[in-house]
């Protein structure tokens, strides 16, 4: 029995559970706030077999990535979402061939690229895929703050935070309701993921107990090696089998090289980050109180408008949502980019 000042023993697979529960997080802040696997329905294999580990691979290979590297800054796990949402190039073909996969853009393009599409890569991902769950993960496991204390503004009871947060429910909230299937379709699917949610948290607590946080975000050399091996089976398969109509012309892709050239610059160009000290926990439990509330209220918002899906009435406020994301995400990642030059040149 270890002494009262040792470290706690950690049971073989603690850390596995509070993987699979972020990753579930990363699933829940995408495709179920997107809408994407709902339309399906959560039941359908493919959402388990291929989509989750897909979120989850990029997931931890980015934060892997960042502590590894001291990128740990707002902005520059923004620019860590971008590189993630590139996959909808490469694997899904979005970006280069719209939603439907049917070579039409669903607001016209901006050179090879889908204009609405493109939002994918530079505001969704980075935020809904990326930020949002590691912003949780953080609350879930105190001690992770240290090494991402940036996270600690959007879940903060600041007025520009509070009014992001409401921003993100009405957004994420309205694209539910478009893709929801109706309320039947809707309430099946949202059953099953606060089955799995209270689920997987009640076995996962003992490992985030246990943990200092940084073990279960930054894979050790052998799981990263396979974090590696797993995506780029992935890439190659999917660009290969999955909609090969969907592949641009050569300069086209070469083109979209060029992202992750800059974007990799200026991750380069931010400093290194060493963990904070301390981290307050006094708000833990009202920020976790105030994640739940945003997660509750987009379903509901969702719930609520569902009766619209496949009318007139959805289209006005979810295309406005996409002539703001686009540009959003282009400002942001200008902003990143910025950022990190000036503190390179400090």
């Amino acid at each position: 029995m270890p002494g009262a000042g040792a470290p706690p023993v950690r049971r073989r697979g603690s850390i596995v559970l509070p993987r699979l529960l972020i990753g579930l997080v990363v699933l829940i802040c995408t495709e179920v706030f997107s809408g994407a696997s709902v339309k399906v329905g959560l039941w359908h294999p493919w959402t388990w077999i291929v989509t989750y580990w897909l979120y989850f691979a990029h997931f931890f290979l980015f934060t892997t990535l960042a502590v590894r590297t001291g990128r740990t800054s707002f902005s520059s796990l923004y620019l860590w979402g971008v590189l993630f949402g590139l996959y909808e190039s490469w694997i899904t073909k979005v970006i280069w061939h719209g939603y439907g996969g049917d070579g039409k853009f669903v607001m016209g393009s901006i050179g090879p690229y889908g204009f609405s599409e493109i939002s994918m890569v530079f505001i969704f991902h980075p935020v809904a895929a990326f930020i949002l769950p590691l912003a949780v993960a953080c609350l879930l496991c105190p001690p992770l703050r240290r090494v991402f204390p940036d996270l600690a503004w959007l879940t903060s009871r600041a007025r520009l935070a509070r009014g992001v947060r409401v921003y993100l429910i009405a957004s994420f909230g309205i694209v539910l309701a478009m893709n929801s299937g109706g309320p039947v379709h809707l309430a099946a699917n949202l059953a099953i993921v606060l089955a799995l949610l209270v689920l997987v948290s009640r076995l996962a607590r003992p490992g985030l107990a246990a943990s200092d946080g940084v073990d279960i975000v930054a894979f050790r050399a052998k799981g990263f090696v396979g974090l590696c091996v797993y995506l780029a089976a992935l890439y190659g398969l999917t660009y290969v089998f999955l909609m090969p109509a969907g592949r641009p012309s050569v300069p086209v892709q070469l083109l979209t090289f060029v992202f992750y050239a800059i974007v990799i610059v200026g991750l380069r160009r931010h400093r290194r980050r060493e963990p904070v000290p301390t981290v307050p926990r006094d708000t833990l439990r009202r920020e976790m109180r105030s994640v739940l509330v945003g997660f509750a209220s987009v379903l509901a918002v969702g719930m609520i408008l569902s009766p619209l899906t496949g009318r007139p009435a959805i289209f006005a406020p979810v295309v406005a949502n996409f002539v703001i994301w686009t540009p959003l995400g282009f400002l942001l990642t200008g902003v990143s980019l910025v950022r990190g030059a000036r503190r390179a040149s400090v």
